[in-house]
C-alpha cells in the first residue's frame, strides 16, 4: 500500500479519535443533540468549500445507495454519542469500532472470498482490546452503553459497504457533503423522538460543535471516505480498532481514567493487527 495512503489513515485515526473526549467534555448537552452538530455543521462547511471550488455532481445512479449510507451514518453517531454516555470511554470507542467484523461478514455473504490477512489482523487486534477491556465490558453499569455501541458499529459497516460501492464513481467531496447532510438528518428525527431539543445547549459549546465537524468528521471520517476507494471497507473500518488506544491515552491525560496495565499487552497488539491487515492489502 502508498506510504501517501498511510498517512491519510493515519491522521484519520487521530482526527477520530478526539470524538469521545469532546462528548465527554460536553456531558451537558444531550449527545444525539451532539451528534446532529457534528454532522450538521460538517456537510455545511463542504457545501460552503463546493460553493468556492465546485467539485461536481452526484450520479442519481447512486442516489438510492448515498441515502441509505447517510441513514446508517446517521444510526451509527446517535446509538455511539449516546453509548458514551452509559459506558467508558474505552468500553465505547472499542465496541463502537468493531465495524470490521461485520463488514468482513457482510463482503463473505456477499461472495467474496476470506483474506485471510485480514482476518488475522483483526483477530490480534480483537484480542488486544479484549485484554484491556476486559473487567470494564463485564460491569453490569455498563451494559446499556455497550450494546449501543456495539449497534452504532453495525451501523458503520452498513454504511462502509455502501460508501465502497459509491465511492468507484463519485468526488470523496460530493459524497461526504451529501452523507453528512442526510446523517444530520436521521439524527434530527432521533432527537425529535426522544424529545430533545436542537438547541440544549449554551453559547461556549458552540466552538465545540465546529471541531466535531472540522476534526473527527472531515479530518477524520472524510478522509476515511477518500481511502475506502482505493482499499476495501473491511481495511478501511479496520483502522479506527485503533481508536481505543489513542481515546483511553487522551482519556487519561484529560479525564484521568484509569488505564490499565493489561494495556501494555493489548494496545500493541491492537495497532499491530491494524498494522498487518494495512500491510497486506492490495490498493484498486
Amino acid at each position: 500500500m502508498p506510504f501517501r495512503l498511510y498517512l491519510v489513515l493515519a491522521l484519520a485515526l487521530f482526527s477520530v479519535s478526539s470524538t469521545s473526549l469532546v462528548i465527554r467534555h460536553l456531558a451537558v448537552v444531550p449527545p444525539v443533540v451532539m451528534a446532529f452538530w457534528r454532522m450538521f455543521t460538517a456537510s455545511g462547511m463542504l457545501w460552503g468549500y463546493s460553493a468556492v471550488r465546485p467539485a461536481g455532481k452526484l450520479n442519481r445512479k447512486n442516489t438510492f445507495h448515498i441515502i441509505l449510507a447517510g441513514l446508517f451514518l446517521g444510526g451509527h453517531f446517535a446509538c455511539f454519542f449516546a453509548g458514551v454516555g452509559l459506558t467508558t470511554i474505552a468500553n465505547a470507542t472499542l465496541l463502537g469500532n468493531v465495524a470490521p467484523v461485520f463488514t468482513v461478514l457482510m463482503e463473505r455473504i456477499q461472495g467474496k472470498a476470506w483474506n485471510l490477512s485480514i482476518i488475522l489482523g483483526l483477530l490480534l487486534s480483537l484480542t488486544g482490546a479484549v485484554i484491556i477491556q476486559n473487567a470494564d465490558l463485564t460491569d453490569p453499569g455498563n451494559t446499556s452503553g455497550n450494546w449501543l455501541a456495539l449497534l452504532s458499529s453495525f451501523f458503520m459497516a452498513l454504511a462502509w459497504i455502501q460508501a465502497k460501492r459509491i465511492r468507484k464513481n463519485t468526488n470523496t467531496i460530493v459524497y461526504s457533503r451529501h452523507l453528512f447532510l442526510i446523517a444530520a438528518g436521521t439524527i434530527f428525527i432521533v432527537v425529535l423522538l426522544m424529545g430533545d431539543s436542537l438547541f440544549d445547549f449554551e453559547r461556549e459549546h458552540l466552538p465545540w460543535f465546529l471541531f466535531l465537524g472540522l476534526v473527527p468528521s472531515i479530518l477524520g471520517h472524510n478522509l476515511l471516505n477518500y481511502a475506502v476507494r482505493f482499499i476495501s471497507s473491511t481495511a478501511v473500518a479496520s483502522v479506527v480498532l485503533g481508536e481505543p488506544v489513542l481515546a483511553s491515552l487522551f482519556g487519561f491525560i484529560i479525564f484521568q481514567e484509569t488505564m490499565p496495565s493489561a494495556s501494555l499487552i493489548g494496545g500493541p497488539l491492537i495497532l499491530f493487527g491494524v498494522y498487518y491487515i494495512l500491510k497486506n492489502q492490495s490498493v484498486k
